[in-house]
């Protein structure tokens, strides 16, 4: 289904004029433009207004918020993360307000509420801190291969590359949980990742936010395990077994040499530190 720009800002609340600046500065770009010049949406832009506008509640600036969903690797994954900030956010003002709440019951009984009770939930040194602190992207993927030594990719279907699967790491989550939960969500097998290949930390670039990448091993897949893979379609395209030229051709280059250290890790028994893709 399409929607004109005037469909858009009608159910988002957003107005036209906001849609065509955000389109201008590159944070969300139309499906396609008429003939006419007219900008029409599909629901891949609606989604993505609609993180657009979760974190605009969330205080976030346009530049920040243009880095974060251009550097997500999943909708739903981004979607479970703003939700997570949401019921975080939603604690914090319960709290407040129960605070308040029992202020005003004592001050109608006329009795007195213990100092450090006052300012439960308000501690503006402690929240200084924390809102201070800086906040690191993580994600984390899984090297599968077959008996012939191929790696498997698959092919994203909001992206113009393919990717080893996995997923970003939730607020409160393990990169190794990030990973199995990524596995059951993309290839639909249950399988816990096995030992820590890589740790591979990229930097900010105009397409994407700095962070840190986990690649754990996922070991050889059976044949039975690979016939029964499972993908998202809305999600993931295809799959595909890839010889070393494939994964060249296939992956951004950064990505392409941190599988090939994932290879070499495997193989030689360890682990390694990665900047960009290579050896620090």
């Amino acid at each position: 289904m399409t929607w004109s720009i005037q469909q858009v800002a009608k159910v988002s609340g957003v107005t036209a004029r906001t849609l065509r600046y955000y389109d201008e500065i590159g944070l969300l770009r139309p499906a396609r433009l008429g003939a006419n010049g007219y900008r029409f949406y599909e629901r891949e832009q609606l989604l993505r207004l609609q993180q657009i506008l979760l974190l605009r509640e969330l205080g976030m600036d346009l530049a920040t918020i243009g880095g974060i969903v251009d550097d997500e690797d999943d909708p739903a994954d981004a979607l479970h993360r703003h939700h997570r900030r949401l019921l975080d956010e939603r604690d914090r003002l319960d709290r407040l307000a129960a605070t308040v709440a029992a202020t005003i019951q004592h001050l109608k009984e006329g009795t007195d509420m213990a100092a450090e009770n006052l300012f439960a939930a308000m501690t503006p040194e402690r929240a200084a801190y924390l809102t201070g602190l800086p906040k690191k992207r993580s994600a984390a993927g899984v090297l599968f291969t077959d008996d012939l030594g191929r790696s498997l990719l698959v092919e994203p279907t909001y992206k113009p590359y393919w990717q080893l699967p996995g997923g970003v790491v939730d607020v409160d989550e393990s990169p190794l949980a990030a990973a199995g939960r990524a596995l059951s969500r993309e290839l639909g097998l249950s399988i816990t990742p096995g030992r820590l290949l890589v740790v591979d930390w990229v930097a900010a670039s105009p397409n994407r936010i700095e962070g840190l990448l986990f690649v754990y091993d996922g070991a050889t897949l059976s044949s039975d395990q690979s016939s029964a893979i499972s993908l998202p379609p809305d999600e993931l395209g295809r799959w595909a077994w890839c010889t070393d030229s494939e994964l060249r051709e296939r992956l951004p280059a950064h990505m392409f040499k941190r599988t090939r250290a994932a290879l070499r890790a495997r193989a030689d028994g360890t682990t390694l530190y990665l900047e960009n893709g290579s050896a620090a």
